[in-house]
């Protein structure tokens, strides 16, 4: 019997352990701890972000992340993360009836041919920018804004309709569009452009990047993914971005 009630003890330590072990990881999280859900107001539309700021006074870097169709904000958790690590904010935004911004409808794939839910999205974009912009702790000349798929067209667009961020990455842009190419170079931002090299989606918008500009980099990375599943097939992307955006955006550093 005494045996068995020692057992159970060690058992009940066990947990006690176990549980403030997770207890104090959840505390020294930074982006638990530094997170908070925004709306970002687009006409009628409501966007729901997460807002990730550093601790400090700032003036800090900041990115904008999209989703890419029938996806969300949710995939960019780790990038945001590690981007926080070096000093970077991020918002990351549920575009136009994506993830929870659905107040005025909800984008199902193929239910329209050109669903304005996907080709109408560029003033959220400009919305979010400004959020960003208004935002004291954060420095409104030092924003990027990371576009996947169809809203890295939207992205851009968007710079060329109203201001450029400074920095652009765009990840499987299968509908860049020639415009939006021709105007990278007098945007005065700076361009990273990625694919995978089994996407042939992306075999001709790759080359005609690299044909019209002479300032945009472009990645064409071996293996598979397209837009924000990238992520899930390849394992160093993020480390490549994080350290990409934060040479671009002079970001402080490890905190």
């Amino acid at each position: 019997m005494m045996g068995a009630r020692t057992g159970d003890g060690m058992v009940r330590r066990r947990r006690v352990r176990a549980w403030s072990w997770i207890a104090a990881l959840l505390v020294a999280s930074p982006l638990t701890a530094q997170t908070e859900q925004v709306v970002v107001e687009s006409g009628d539309w409501e966007l729901v972000g997460d807002l990730s700021v550093p601790d400090g006074d700032g003036p800090f870097p900041a990115v904008l992340m999209l989703n890419q169709a029938a996806g969300s904000r949710a995939t960019y958790g780790a990038l945001a993360e590690a981007l926080l690590e070096q000093g970077v904010a991020s918002l990351r935004l549920d575009l136009r009836g994506h993830g929870e911004s659905t107040n005025l409808g909800r984008f199902n794939p193929g239910e329209i041919r050109r669903d304005p839910l996907i080709w109408d999205a560029e003033p959220d974009v400009a919305a979010a920018l400004e959020r960003l912009r208004s935002e004291t702790r954060l420095d409104a000349e030092r924003l990027a804004v990371v576009g996947a798929s169809y809203s890295a067209e939207e992205a851009a667009e968007s710079g060329r309709q109203t201001t450029f961020a400074h920095a652009y990455v765009l990840l499987s842009p299968g509908s860049l569009d020639d415009a939006s190419i021709a105007a990278m170079d007098g945007s005065g931002a700076d361009w990273l452009v990625i694919s995978s090299e089994t996407d042939s989606r992306l075999t001709d918008i790759m080359a005609s990047v690299s044909s019209g500009s002479a300032l945009a980099e472009t990645r064409i990375l071996p293996g598979r993914g397209h837009g924000t599943g990238l992520f899930d097939h390849q394992p160093a992307l993020v480390a490549d971005l994080v350290a990409w955006l934060a040479a671009r955006l002079d970001a402080p550093g490890v905190l």
